[in-house]
This record gives C-alpha cells, structure tokens and sequence, in this order.
C-alpha cells in the first residue's frame, strides 16, 4: 500500500513539474480578475520593470495589486487596451507576459 502512494504522490509531483515547465514557471498565468498579486519589485508608474508576479491571496501582507482585467493573445506592455478598465487618469499597471499566445494583466495598486 505505501508504494502505491508513492507512486501517486510521485506522479502528482511530475505533473505540477511539467505544468510549470510548459509554462515556462510564470506563477501569474491563472490569475483572473479579482486575483490579488504579488510582485517583488515596486513598480513605478510610467516605468517599465521585471516582475516575476504570483497570485497571493488578498488578505495576504504581500498582495500589491489586484486584477481588474485580463486580455488574452496579447503581451505588448505599451497597449492602451487596459484603459478601458480604469477612469481618466487614473493610475493603472498592466503586467505582460508571453506564455503560450501571451496575455495582459490590467492592474489596480492595493492600498
């Protein structure tokens, strides 16, 4: 019986394994709209910067930014299709990524 669960969890194991390789490791790749991220770099507006985000919980002390759109097949940084997600000068992030056909994070600071 014990070798039969280590098979499972073995095989359990290897299939987040190649999940995360296929994906190229990119931790922010589910995160949907009201996901929370995290990011641990501070990104300033109007800057770009390398953030390797992840989805944290909300309630979580790491949680910087919350997801207010996502767009998939795209992953051009500079695209002007998250500002149908905020008001008029409001101040917004868009988190890029180009896993699989690519996709935009349209994201709000948590305050």
């Amino acid at each position: 019986m014990n070798k039969l669960l280590g098979v499972a969890l073995l095989a359990a194991l290897l299939g987040v394994l190649v999940l995360t390789v296929f994906r190229g490791g990119d931790e922010a790749a589910d995160a949907a709209v009201g996901d929370c991220l995290a990011a641990p770099v501070t990104v300033r507006v109007g800057e770009d910067a390398e953030a390797d985000a992840k989805v944290v919980g909300c309630g979580s002390a790491y949680a910087a930014y919350t997801v207010v759109g996502r767009l998939d097949g795209q992953s051009d940084p500079r695209t002007t299709a998250c500002e149908t997600y905020f008001q008029a000068n409001e101040e917004y992030f868009v988190y890029s990524s180009t896993a699989g056909d690519g996709y935009l994070l349209c994201l709000a600071r948590r305050r």
